[in-house]
């Protein structure tokens, strides 16, 4: 039996944030280490305005303590209609919480979502936007492509590993750029160094492990002297932790 006492929780449920139950419904594997569940949510969606990047918590057991722990996931294809919506999950070796928790979720399988506020707006007038991260963001990578201005040019940048990469859907097409993992996230800074943007119109967004958010987020402020208005970063995992 999971006994759910964990200080975040603690803080959240003083922040009035709410926990909502989940089921599961739908295992889908995209690809051999790329897993999409669908789950059902009565009542949670009704009250959401879609936008991008929009995320939950997903409180799963602790792979080291009696205890749950949280990791954030954007929230994929809702359906308000039917309650249900998709979480995505890189099935990575060491293995997390959460991906053990997507390993082994099937039909009928039961947890709790939260859900904070965050939502990203973008200027009408960006001319450039940087979209980097590990596979861990393309979720949330998509949901920007989907809401982007008009003029905005967008330059994706993923780091990954695998040979059989994601493919990227949506009709706007696009260019990505896969570099292979560094510890340090250079692979990524390299490539939007060599995009040569200037800062008028600029705008980067980077998520996924902690040390390459980062980097991304030191060369957006010391490199390319964006404000804080013209970037956003968020680590969605810490190496060798089991939450993020």
């Amino acid at each position: 039996m999971i006994v759910a006492a964990n200080w975040q929780r603690g803080v959240l449920r003083a922040m009035r944030v709410k926990n909502h139950p989940i089921e599961v419904v739908e295992v889908t594997d995209l690809t051999p280490w790329y897993r999409r569940v669908r789950v059902h949510a009565p009542g949670f969606l009704g009250a959401l305005e879609p936008y991008p990047t929009m995320w939950v918590r997903l409180w799963v057991p602790s792979l080291k303590r009696d205890m749950l722990v949280q990791r954030g996931y954007t929230i994929v294809d809702p359906d308000p209609a039917s309650g249900t919506f998709c979480l995505d999950f890189v099935l990575h070796e060491p293995e997390g919480a959460a991906a053990r928790w997507a390993r082994n979720a099937a039909v009928g399988t039961a947890a709790e979502v939260a859900y904070t506020p965050q939502r990203l707006v973008l200027d009408p007038s960006l001319s450039a936007i940087v979209l980097a991260g590990d596979a861990t963001a393309v979720p949330a990578i998509e949901s920007v492509l989907a809401a982007l201005p008009d003029g905005a040019e967008p330059h994706v940048i993923i780091q990954d590993d695998h040979p059989d990469r994601l493919r990227l859907g949506g009709a706007r097409p696009r260019s990505v750029t896969w570099v292979d993992t560094h510890p340090d996230g250079r692979g990524v800074v390299d490539a939007i160094a060599a995009l040569g943007l200037g800062r008028s119109g600029t705008y980067v967004w980077a998520a996924g492990e902690r040390r390459l958010v980062k980097a991304v987020r030191e060369h957006a402020r010391a490199d390319l002297g964006l404000p804080r208005e013209q970037q956003h970063t968020q680590y969605y995992w810490i190496t060798g932790k089991d939450a993020g």
